[in-house]
């Protein structure tokens, strides 16, 4: 029969537990009274190749994946091995079950392909009625909560079958045969045998990492009631009666040996047929069930001595299993190891033997010492239980983490006479935490240690100078020349080669108690743990510079780098460890200065450019009220006809005394500054103020649109919407004319509130394109995630269409933006080669030189006086 979702579980297990039967009768009753015959039916319908295959859900958990040994098995090979969990939850208001899903198994290993819930992916999700659930590409199923077996939605083929019979029989399976079924379209009898029930037990869990299954010994669970729950292989071949006998000796009186007794755990022999059993019976309150293990003493018995032995054997077994179990006899100094414990160490069954040398022999000795304290406190009576962490040999040679439990068994005089546990293999966990420190401290891409490590180490030579003044230590800041160019011109895989190439060379210019760092981009910041004076820092330096000379081969390129060094070295003038790195980083901009390829050691007399740069970020905080600052327009054009269908907006700043300075120089001022988010905010007002203008005064405008940057800082400030709302009220600009390029690295800022954001300005009419892809994280997940429009290809890609992989590489991300119904625009087009690959492969459109350089507002205005529809042959020779 399927299982009521009313069973009054809990009232059984608090009357158990206030030792009161009758509460837990009364409570038994009250329900039947409540819920009489009530029965809700879950199904998960499973379609495979068109075929629907139904499943009743009728146990506590369910294992689906790939793998025979999974409950329910999904032969396709889009299916991971372990590719979900089912997990019978109840409303502890309703008294009604359902189910939850889990993605991947309880370890927390994902599936490869993902889980699915009504079209969304999700990691947990708790199921209702029309829930659909898709695994991998193939295979999806419909799960239905329903008090009829005729809904329609159970039926496999319409108007053949109405109904479904009650009670649905469980088919006979073998142990370890998969509970899966095919059901016959129409044939209402191999729908009947398709709803695969198993027994329902809340000990699933436990068996699931236990040995039940396994052990010869019988072993038997109830509920309160005495019902059968649960009987594993032994017990059913050594009494095949139980299943048929309405009351059996082994599962009658129970409760009342229990309550009885007042105690969880008892032990009474009984007598069957010419056998003689020890029963072993545990209550498990929190699972409200009784399990009776069975031992046949008809042929040991001999002494009162060897029972309570073989009690206490298998009750220590039974709560201490988990992975490799050892049961060690104190008195006789011999300690029993599964055969599991052995393989976890790489050894066979005959290959350990029962000597404690066998464990601690093998125990890292820096672990000894203290898995010798935990133990001894335990077998003193200082603490409940052993419990300690350890590195053991395995026979590989390596050692491996483990968890050890144990159970100290006590005599009347509370000696300890045996102690048994279990041992548990925690590598991976060990593993996991190393990575994640290794990662913390260290740069990903080259292995190095980063910014944290790095000032972790100078601090203590810092101090160490704080006690012993004489002792010296220097500091190098590194900064590698041309990268940028290298880096642009053959592609940011070539950049990474390079850099870690780099790193290798100056690892092998340093000693071992030195420390070369990597802070980020290309600079690298050196810690020499001692030097006698300046001159051996300077050596460094020069010794580094030459290992830079040596040609560097990387992929198909041979390229050379070099690099621009500063020099600081440790003095009683420092009062913080941060000043030698900033004097060192200062030196280093001294010697790009000076012509790149050099080292300078630092002086007091570079703080003068120091203030030099100070001046500039002085002049960049006039430049906006000074109209200083101006925007430049470069046209995006359909590639089918070459029309313009808007602009780009890109920030130039004409000095007073300096001229045109580029963006890459005046940026990172204005970013250090601070200066940057209201630069990025005037940007905005500007470019929507100006189109406003051009919609309104020129015919040909209509349709074009503008696109502006989004800085990550602008985009993070709480206010932003409100401040955007505000510029398009106040420009008048039109919201469907405006597009904002957002960067990879503002989409994955983790900013709690960006998905609202993007929702908001998308509700204002607002387009969204994202800037650069595949040149940040390359991370998908938000192309799904947010309300984006437009996907623009980094110039870099473009770039490279007619190199190696360069043009499939362009065509995926066409594709991918294409099939997510998204505009791709590509950057930097420059050949007429390229135009035509981009047109071949779908793109619809493209900025770039081939087209025209960015445009200054008249030569703008010119073309949309001239044009009905702005075109690219009409734009006039003045360029930006």
């Amino acid at each position: 029969m399927l299982h009521s979702p009313n069973s009054p579980e809990e009232e059984y297990t608090i009357a158990f537990s206030r030792k009161d039967k009758k509460a837990a009768s009364t409570a038994r009753n009250i329900e039947a009274l409540i819920h009489p015959n009530r029965q809700t039916y879950h199904i998960l319908a499973i379609e495979i190749d068109q075929k629907k295959q139904l499943i009743s859900l009728e146990d506590a958990t369910y294992t689906i994946g790939r793998h025979k040994a999974n409950a329910i098995v999904l032969d396709d090979q889009t299916i991971s091995r372990n590719h979900a969990f089912l997990l019978r939850i109840c409303d502890v208001n309703t008294k009604q079950h359902t189910f939850r899903i889990i993605d991947g198994d309880l370890n927390g290993k994902r599936s490869q392909n993902g889980l699915w819930v009504n079209g969304k992916r999700s990691f947990i999700h708790d199921l209702q009625d029309h829930d659909v659930v898709s695994f991998g590409e193939h295979i999806h199923a419909t799960y239905v909560s329903t008090s009829s077996l005729t809904d329609p939605r159970i039926d496999i083929e319409e108007n053949k079958v109405q109904s479904l019979p009650i009670p649905l029989p469980r088919p006979n399976l073998a142990p370890g045969s998969t509970l899966f079924h095919k059901a016959t379209l129409g044939n209402p009898q191999a729908i009947q045998e398709s709803l695969v029930q198993k027994h329902s037990g809340d000990a699933a869990f436990v068996r699931l990492s236990s040995f039940p299954e396994l052990t010869p010994l019988p072993i038997i669970e109830t509920d309160l009631d005495g019902n059968i729950t649960y009987i594993n292989p032994a017990a059913s071949n050594k009494f095949p009666e139980l299943r048929t006998i309405k009351r059996h000796p082994l599962t009658d009186g129970l409760y009342e040996k229990l309550v009885q007794e007042q105690s969880e755990y008892v032990v009474r022999e009984m007598e069957i047929g010419s056998s003689i059993y020890e029963q072993a019976i545990y209550c498990i309150l929190q699972s409200g069930l009784i399990r009776s293990y069975l031992i046949d003493i008809t042929q040991h018995r001999r002494t009162e001595q060897q029972l309570r032995l073989s009690e206490a054997r298998y009750a220590a077994a039974a709560k201490g299993a988990n992975d490799g179990l050892w049961d060690w006899d104190l008195h006789a100094n011999t300690i029993y190891f599964s055969d599991r414990w052995k393989s976890m160490l790489g050894f066979a069954e005959g290959e350990i033997g029962d000597s404690p040398d066998e464990w601690f022999g093998r125990i890292h000795s820096q672990d000894q010492d203290r898995v010798t304290e935990d133990l001894s406190a335990h077998l003193r009576g200082d603490t409940p239980q052993f419990e300690c962490e350890y590195r053991i040999l395995h026979s590989n040679g390596e050692y491996l983490w483990f968890r050890g439990r144990g159970l100290a068994l006590r005599n009347e005089q509370g000696q300890a006479f045996r102690i048994a546990g279990s041992q548990t293999d925690v590598t991976a966990y060990y593993s996991t935490r190393a990575q994640l420190e290794f990662k913390a401290q260290h740069d990903e891409m080259t292995q190095l240690p980063n910014r944290v490590l790095f000032m972790e180490r100078l601090t203590h030579a810092f101090r160490m100078t704080e006690h012993h003044q004489s002792r010296l230590f220097a500091v190098l800041f590194l900064d590698l020349d041309r990268f940028k160019i290298i880096n642009d011109s053959l592609g940011h895989a070539v950049g990474d080669q390079l850099l870690i190439e780099v790193s290798q060379r100056l690892q092998q210019c340093l000693r071992k108690q030195d420390t070369i760092a990597r802070f980020g981009g290309d600079e690298f910041a050196i810690l020499l743990d001692t030097v006698e004076d300046v001159h051996e820092a300077i050596h460094v330096a020069q010794r580094i510079l030459q290992a830079l000379k040596a040609k560097i081969s990387l992929e198909d390129h041979e390229v050379y780098t070099s690099a621009s060094i500063g020099i600081t070295v440790s003095s009683p003038d420092y009062q913080a460890p941060e000043e030698l790195l900033q004097d060192a980083d200062t030196a280093m901009y001294r010697a790009k200065k000076q012509g790149k390829n050099c080292f300078e050691v630092f002086s007091s007399g570079m703080r003068a450019q120091v203030n030099s740069q100070l001046k500039l970020e002085t002049d960049l905080q006039r430049a906006i009220s000074n109209h200083e600052l101006h925007l430049v327009y470069q046209p995006i054009v359909d590639l089918s006809t070459e029309d313009i269908v808007g602009f780009e907006a890109l920030l130039r700043w004409n000095h007073p005394e300096r001229g045109l300075v580029p963006p890459s120089e005046f940026i990172p001022v204005a970013e250090d500054a601070g200066l940057m988010v209201s630069i990025d905010w005037w940007v905005l007002t500007e470019a929507c103020q100006q189109m406003a203008y051009w919609l309104k005064t020129y015919p040909s405008s209509a349709e074009l649109t503008v696109n502006v940057n989004i800085s990550a800082h602008q985009f993070l400030q709480s206010t932003f919407c409100e401040k955007v709302t505000a510029i398009i009220q106040e420009t008048g600009m039109k919201p469907h004319h405006l597009k904002l390029e957002i960067t990879e690295g503002v989409i994955l800022s983790n900013a709690p509130n960006i998905s609202e954001q993007l929702n908001n300005l998308k509700k204002l009419g607002i387009h969204l394109a994202i800037d650069d892809f595949g040149t940040g994280y390359s991370s998908l997940s938000y192309l799904y995630a947010f309300p984006l429009d437009v996907l623009k290809v980094d110039y870099s890609f473009v770039s490279r269409m007619d190199q190696d992989n360069g043009l499939a590489i362009v065509r995926t991300i066409v594709n991918l933006g294409q099939n997510l119904n998204m505009k791709v625009v590509a950057e930097g087009v420059e050949t007429k080669t390229q135009q035509e690959y981009l047109q071949e492969m779908g793109c619809e459109f493209a900025q770039g030189y081939l087209f025209s350089r960015p445009l200054k507002k008249g030569a703008v205005e010119s073309i949309l006086t001239n044009q009905q529809q702005p075109h690219i042959p009409a734009i006039p020779a003045t360029t930006v």
